[in-house]
This record gives structure tokens, sequence and C-alpha cells, in this order.
């Protein structure tokens, strides 16, 4: 039996993922789309995820085959599409056994495919590099790659690539990747996918036959703040207690290296969470939590353990009571600007340490 004694945890709000998931589908309503849990589900478990999602979704995607074994040993029966294909020959062999969709994106991965005996019959998809210059075929090297493969591997095929700029809605880039993979999808006549998160809002011609949702499907816009975007519910509110409370007089400093000094007496409420549990060590004074209904800054160096937030303006606080470090009244975006990082990053990197709890 596991104990925890701090009370610093992720509540997950699985009704609001559902919701997430079906208003997106609803833009998408024309292509399947994959929800994608890689990175423990962007650090919101993936068992628990995957599972509230199992009777809606057709496929589950993930990084990498452990990360797709997990969820089979979890009992999710899903398809699983493994996004970064095989990484060892065996890989083939794993797949074929557990129903999971490899895609391939270099040549060593087709040499494995040809190697693999009896020839393997699990699903593939082909990632082609139309710019974002990290993982893919290039386009010249399409027609060789598709020679090699079978009549029945080509039977399902789904040619993929990745936009890097889908976010940007006045950048002409999303518009000459997608003409370059819809040539290739014209001239093999298969099924496509485009569309991540950003792309599913953007850029609606991008849906094609499967579109990849990750970040949107746990409330967080990668667009911004936009009409589109708006209908989004934060899935994960990080929270923690107070556990001390103490004043500071004018000219006294709070925290490592001496960074924050009071100019008024401060009222001052440690907070037990830190750079080990997820929460930026580079966060700035001034980023600002939620407590009591009312918003206060954090002061002073980020700690191992503990944060330390200026309650002067906020009353009635006492020893135990919650503080939202994120969640659906503190925009995990405003955290990452005063971070200087991403809401993807701040999604992923919550530790082991902190549990995962489904809200009631």
């Amino acid at each position: 039996m596991s104990y925890t004694s701090r009370l610093t945890q992720a509540v997950i709000d699985l009704d609001a993922l559902i919701k997430n998931y079906q208003y997106i589908d609803s833009l998408a309503s024309k292509s399947n789309t994959i929800a994608v849990i890689k990175a423990d589900a962007y650090g919101h478990d993936a068992n628990k995820v995957a599972q509230a999602l199992s009777a809606q979704v057709n496929t589950f995607a993930v990084g990498f085959i452990d990360e797709a074994l997990a969820l089979r040993s979890d009992g999710i029966t899903n398809t699983v599409l493994i996004l970064e294909g095989p990484f060892k020959e065996s890989d083939f062999d794993l797949a074929r056994k557990n129903n999971f969709t490899l895609m391939l994106h270099s040549e060593y991965q087709i040499q494995w495919l040809k190697s693999f005996k009896p020839e393997f019959s699990g699903d593939i998809w082909l990632k082609v590099d139309t710019g974002m210059n990290r993982l893919g075929f290039h386009l010249e090297q399409v027609d060789h790659i598709m020679a090699q493969l079978s009549i029945k591997q080509r039977k399902d095929l789904v040619l993929c690539s990745h936009f890097s700029t889908a976010e940007q809605i006045d950048n002409i880039k999303p518009v000459e990747q997608l003409a370059k993979l819809k040539q290739l999808v014209s001239q093999y006549h298969c099924k496509f996918s485009m569309a991540n998160s950003a792309g599913i809002l953007n850029w609606p011609a991008s849906h094609g036959d499967h579109t990849r949702l990750g970040l949107a499907l746990y409330g967080v816009s990668p667009i911004g703040d936009t009409p589109l975007s708006q209908p989004l519910i934060p899935v994960m509110t990080l929270q923690a207690n107070i556990i001390a409370i103490h004043t500071v007089k004018v000219g006294e400093t709070v925290g490592y290296g001496d960074t924050w000094q009071a100019k008024r007496e401060t009222i001052i409420a440690t907070v037990a969470i830190g750079y080990a549990d997820g929460y930026p060590r580079n966060a700035k004074s001034g980023t600002p939590v939620f407590l009591k209904g009312k918003v206060a800054p954090l002061i002073g160096r980020v700690s191992m353990d503990m944060i330390t937030v200026d309650i002067t303006d906020v009353e009635d606080i006492i020893i135990g009571d919650s503080v939202e470090l994120w969640g659906k009244n503190i925009s995990i975006d405003t955290v990452a600007q005063y971070s200087d990082t991403i809401n993807y990053e701040l999604l992923t990197r919550v530790s082991k340490r902190v549990p995962k709890v489904v809200a009631e």
C-alpha cells in the first residue's frame, strides 16, 4: 500500500479530458482523431487517460514501443501508433504480436522491415520530411522507399508529416508543407496524416484521414487564446499546501541567493512544491499562484521542495490551505511565460513523486 504524507498533487479532471477530445474530434469529424498519450500522457498518467478514453478513441499514439507495451499491460486493447517507430529490429515482432502500428522514418527501419519473416503484416505509416528537418524520408527518397514495400504493405499505408509552424496562422510554411505531402498522397493513392493540435485548429485542409491530437487534448491551447481554443478545459490542476507562514521585515530577503528583498513588512507562505516536483526552478518572482479565490505572487527562488509566496494581501490564510500552481484559475501559459519555457515542458516535467489524483 502506498502512503503519501504531502498534499502536493496533480488533480486530473477526466470529464474535462473527454470533453476536450469530443470537441476537437467534432472539428475534424471526417478524420480519425488519434489521442497522443506519449510522455505519460503529457504528465497526466497515461493509464488513467487511456482508460478514460478507450471507449471513444480508435487509436492512441505514443513515442516508442516501451510506452505501448505499458498500455497493453494496463489492459488497453486499442490500436497503438508508435510515432518514432522501431528502435530495434525485434520491435517488429512485438508490434505484430500486440497490434501496434509502426511509423517508419529512416532507411535502416525499411531494411529491418524487409528482413522480417514472414512478411510483416502490421499497419505501417511512412514519415516524410516536408520541412521540419527532424525525422522523415526526403521527398526524393519516397519512390525508392515505396518500391521496397509489398503490395499488401502499401494497401493501408499512411503517409504522414509534421508541421513546424502550425501555430502561426499568418505563416505560409504550413500551406507549403501540406502541399508537398498531398502531392505524394495523390501520386501513391495513400491515406495521410498531417495535423497536430495546432494543425487541427488552424489548418482545416490538413485534417486528412488521421489527426494527431496532443496538447489540446489536455485543455492547453497550442495557438494562444482564440475563439477556437476557448472551449478547451484544463485537465491538470497542480496544487500543494501551505506548510509555514511567517512575517519578514522591510529589507529582509527570502530564499537562496537573496534575490528578493522585502520593500514592506510581508507575510510569507511556504508551499510544499519545488523543482524536484516539476515546478520550474526559473520561475521568476511575480509568477502568480491562486489561493482563497485570489492571486498572489511567487517571491524568491524556487527550491527543490518548496516555494515562497507573498500572501500579505490575501486574508484568512492558514497552515494547510491549498495553493493552485496552474489549472483552471492560473493558466499554465502564464507560468510558462514567467519561466521562459513552454506549456509542453511544464506538463511533461511534473515529477513521479507528485501523485496523479482523479478529480471527484
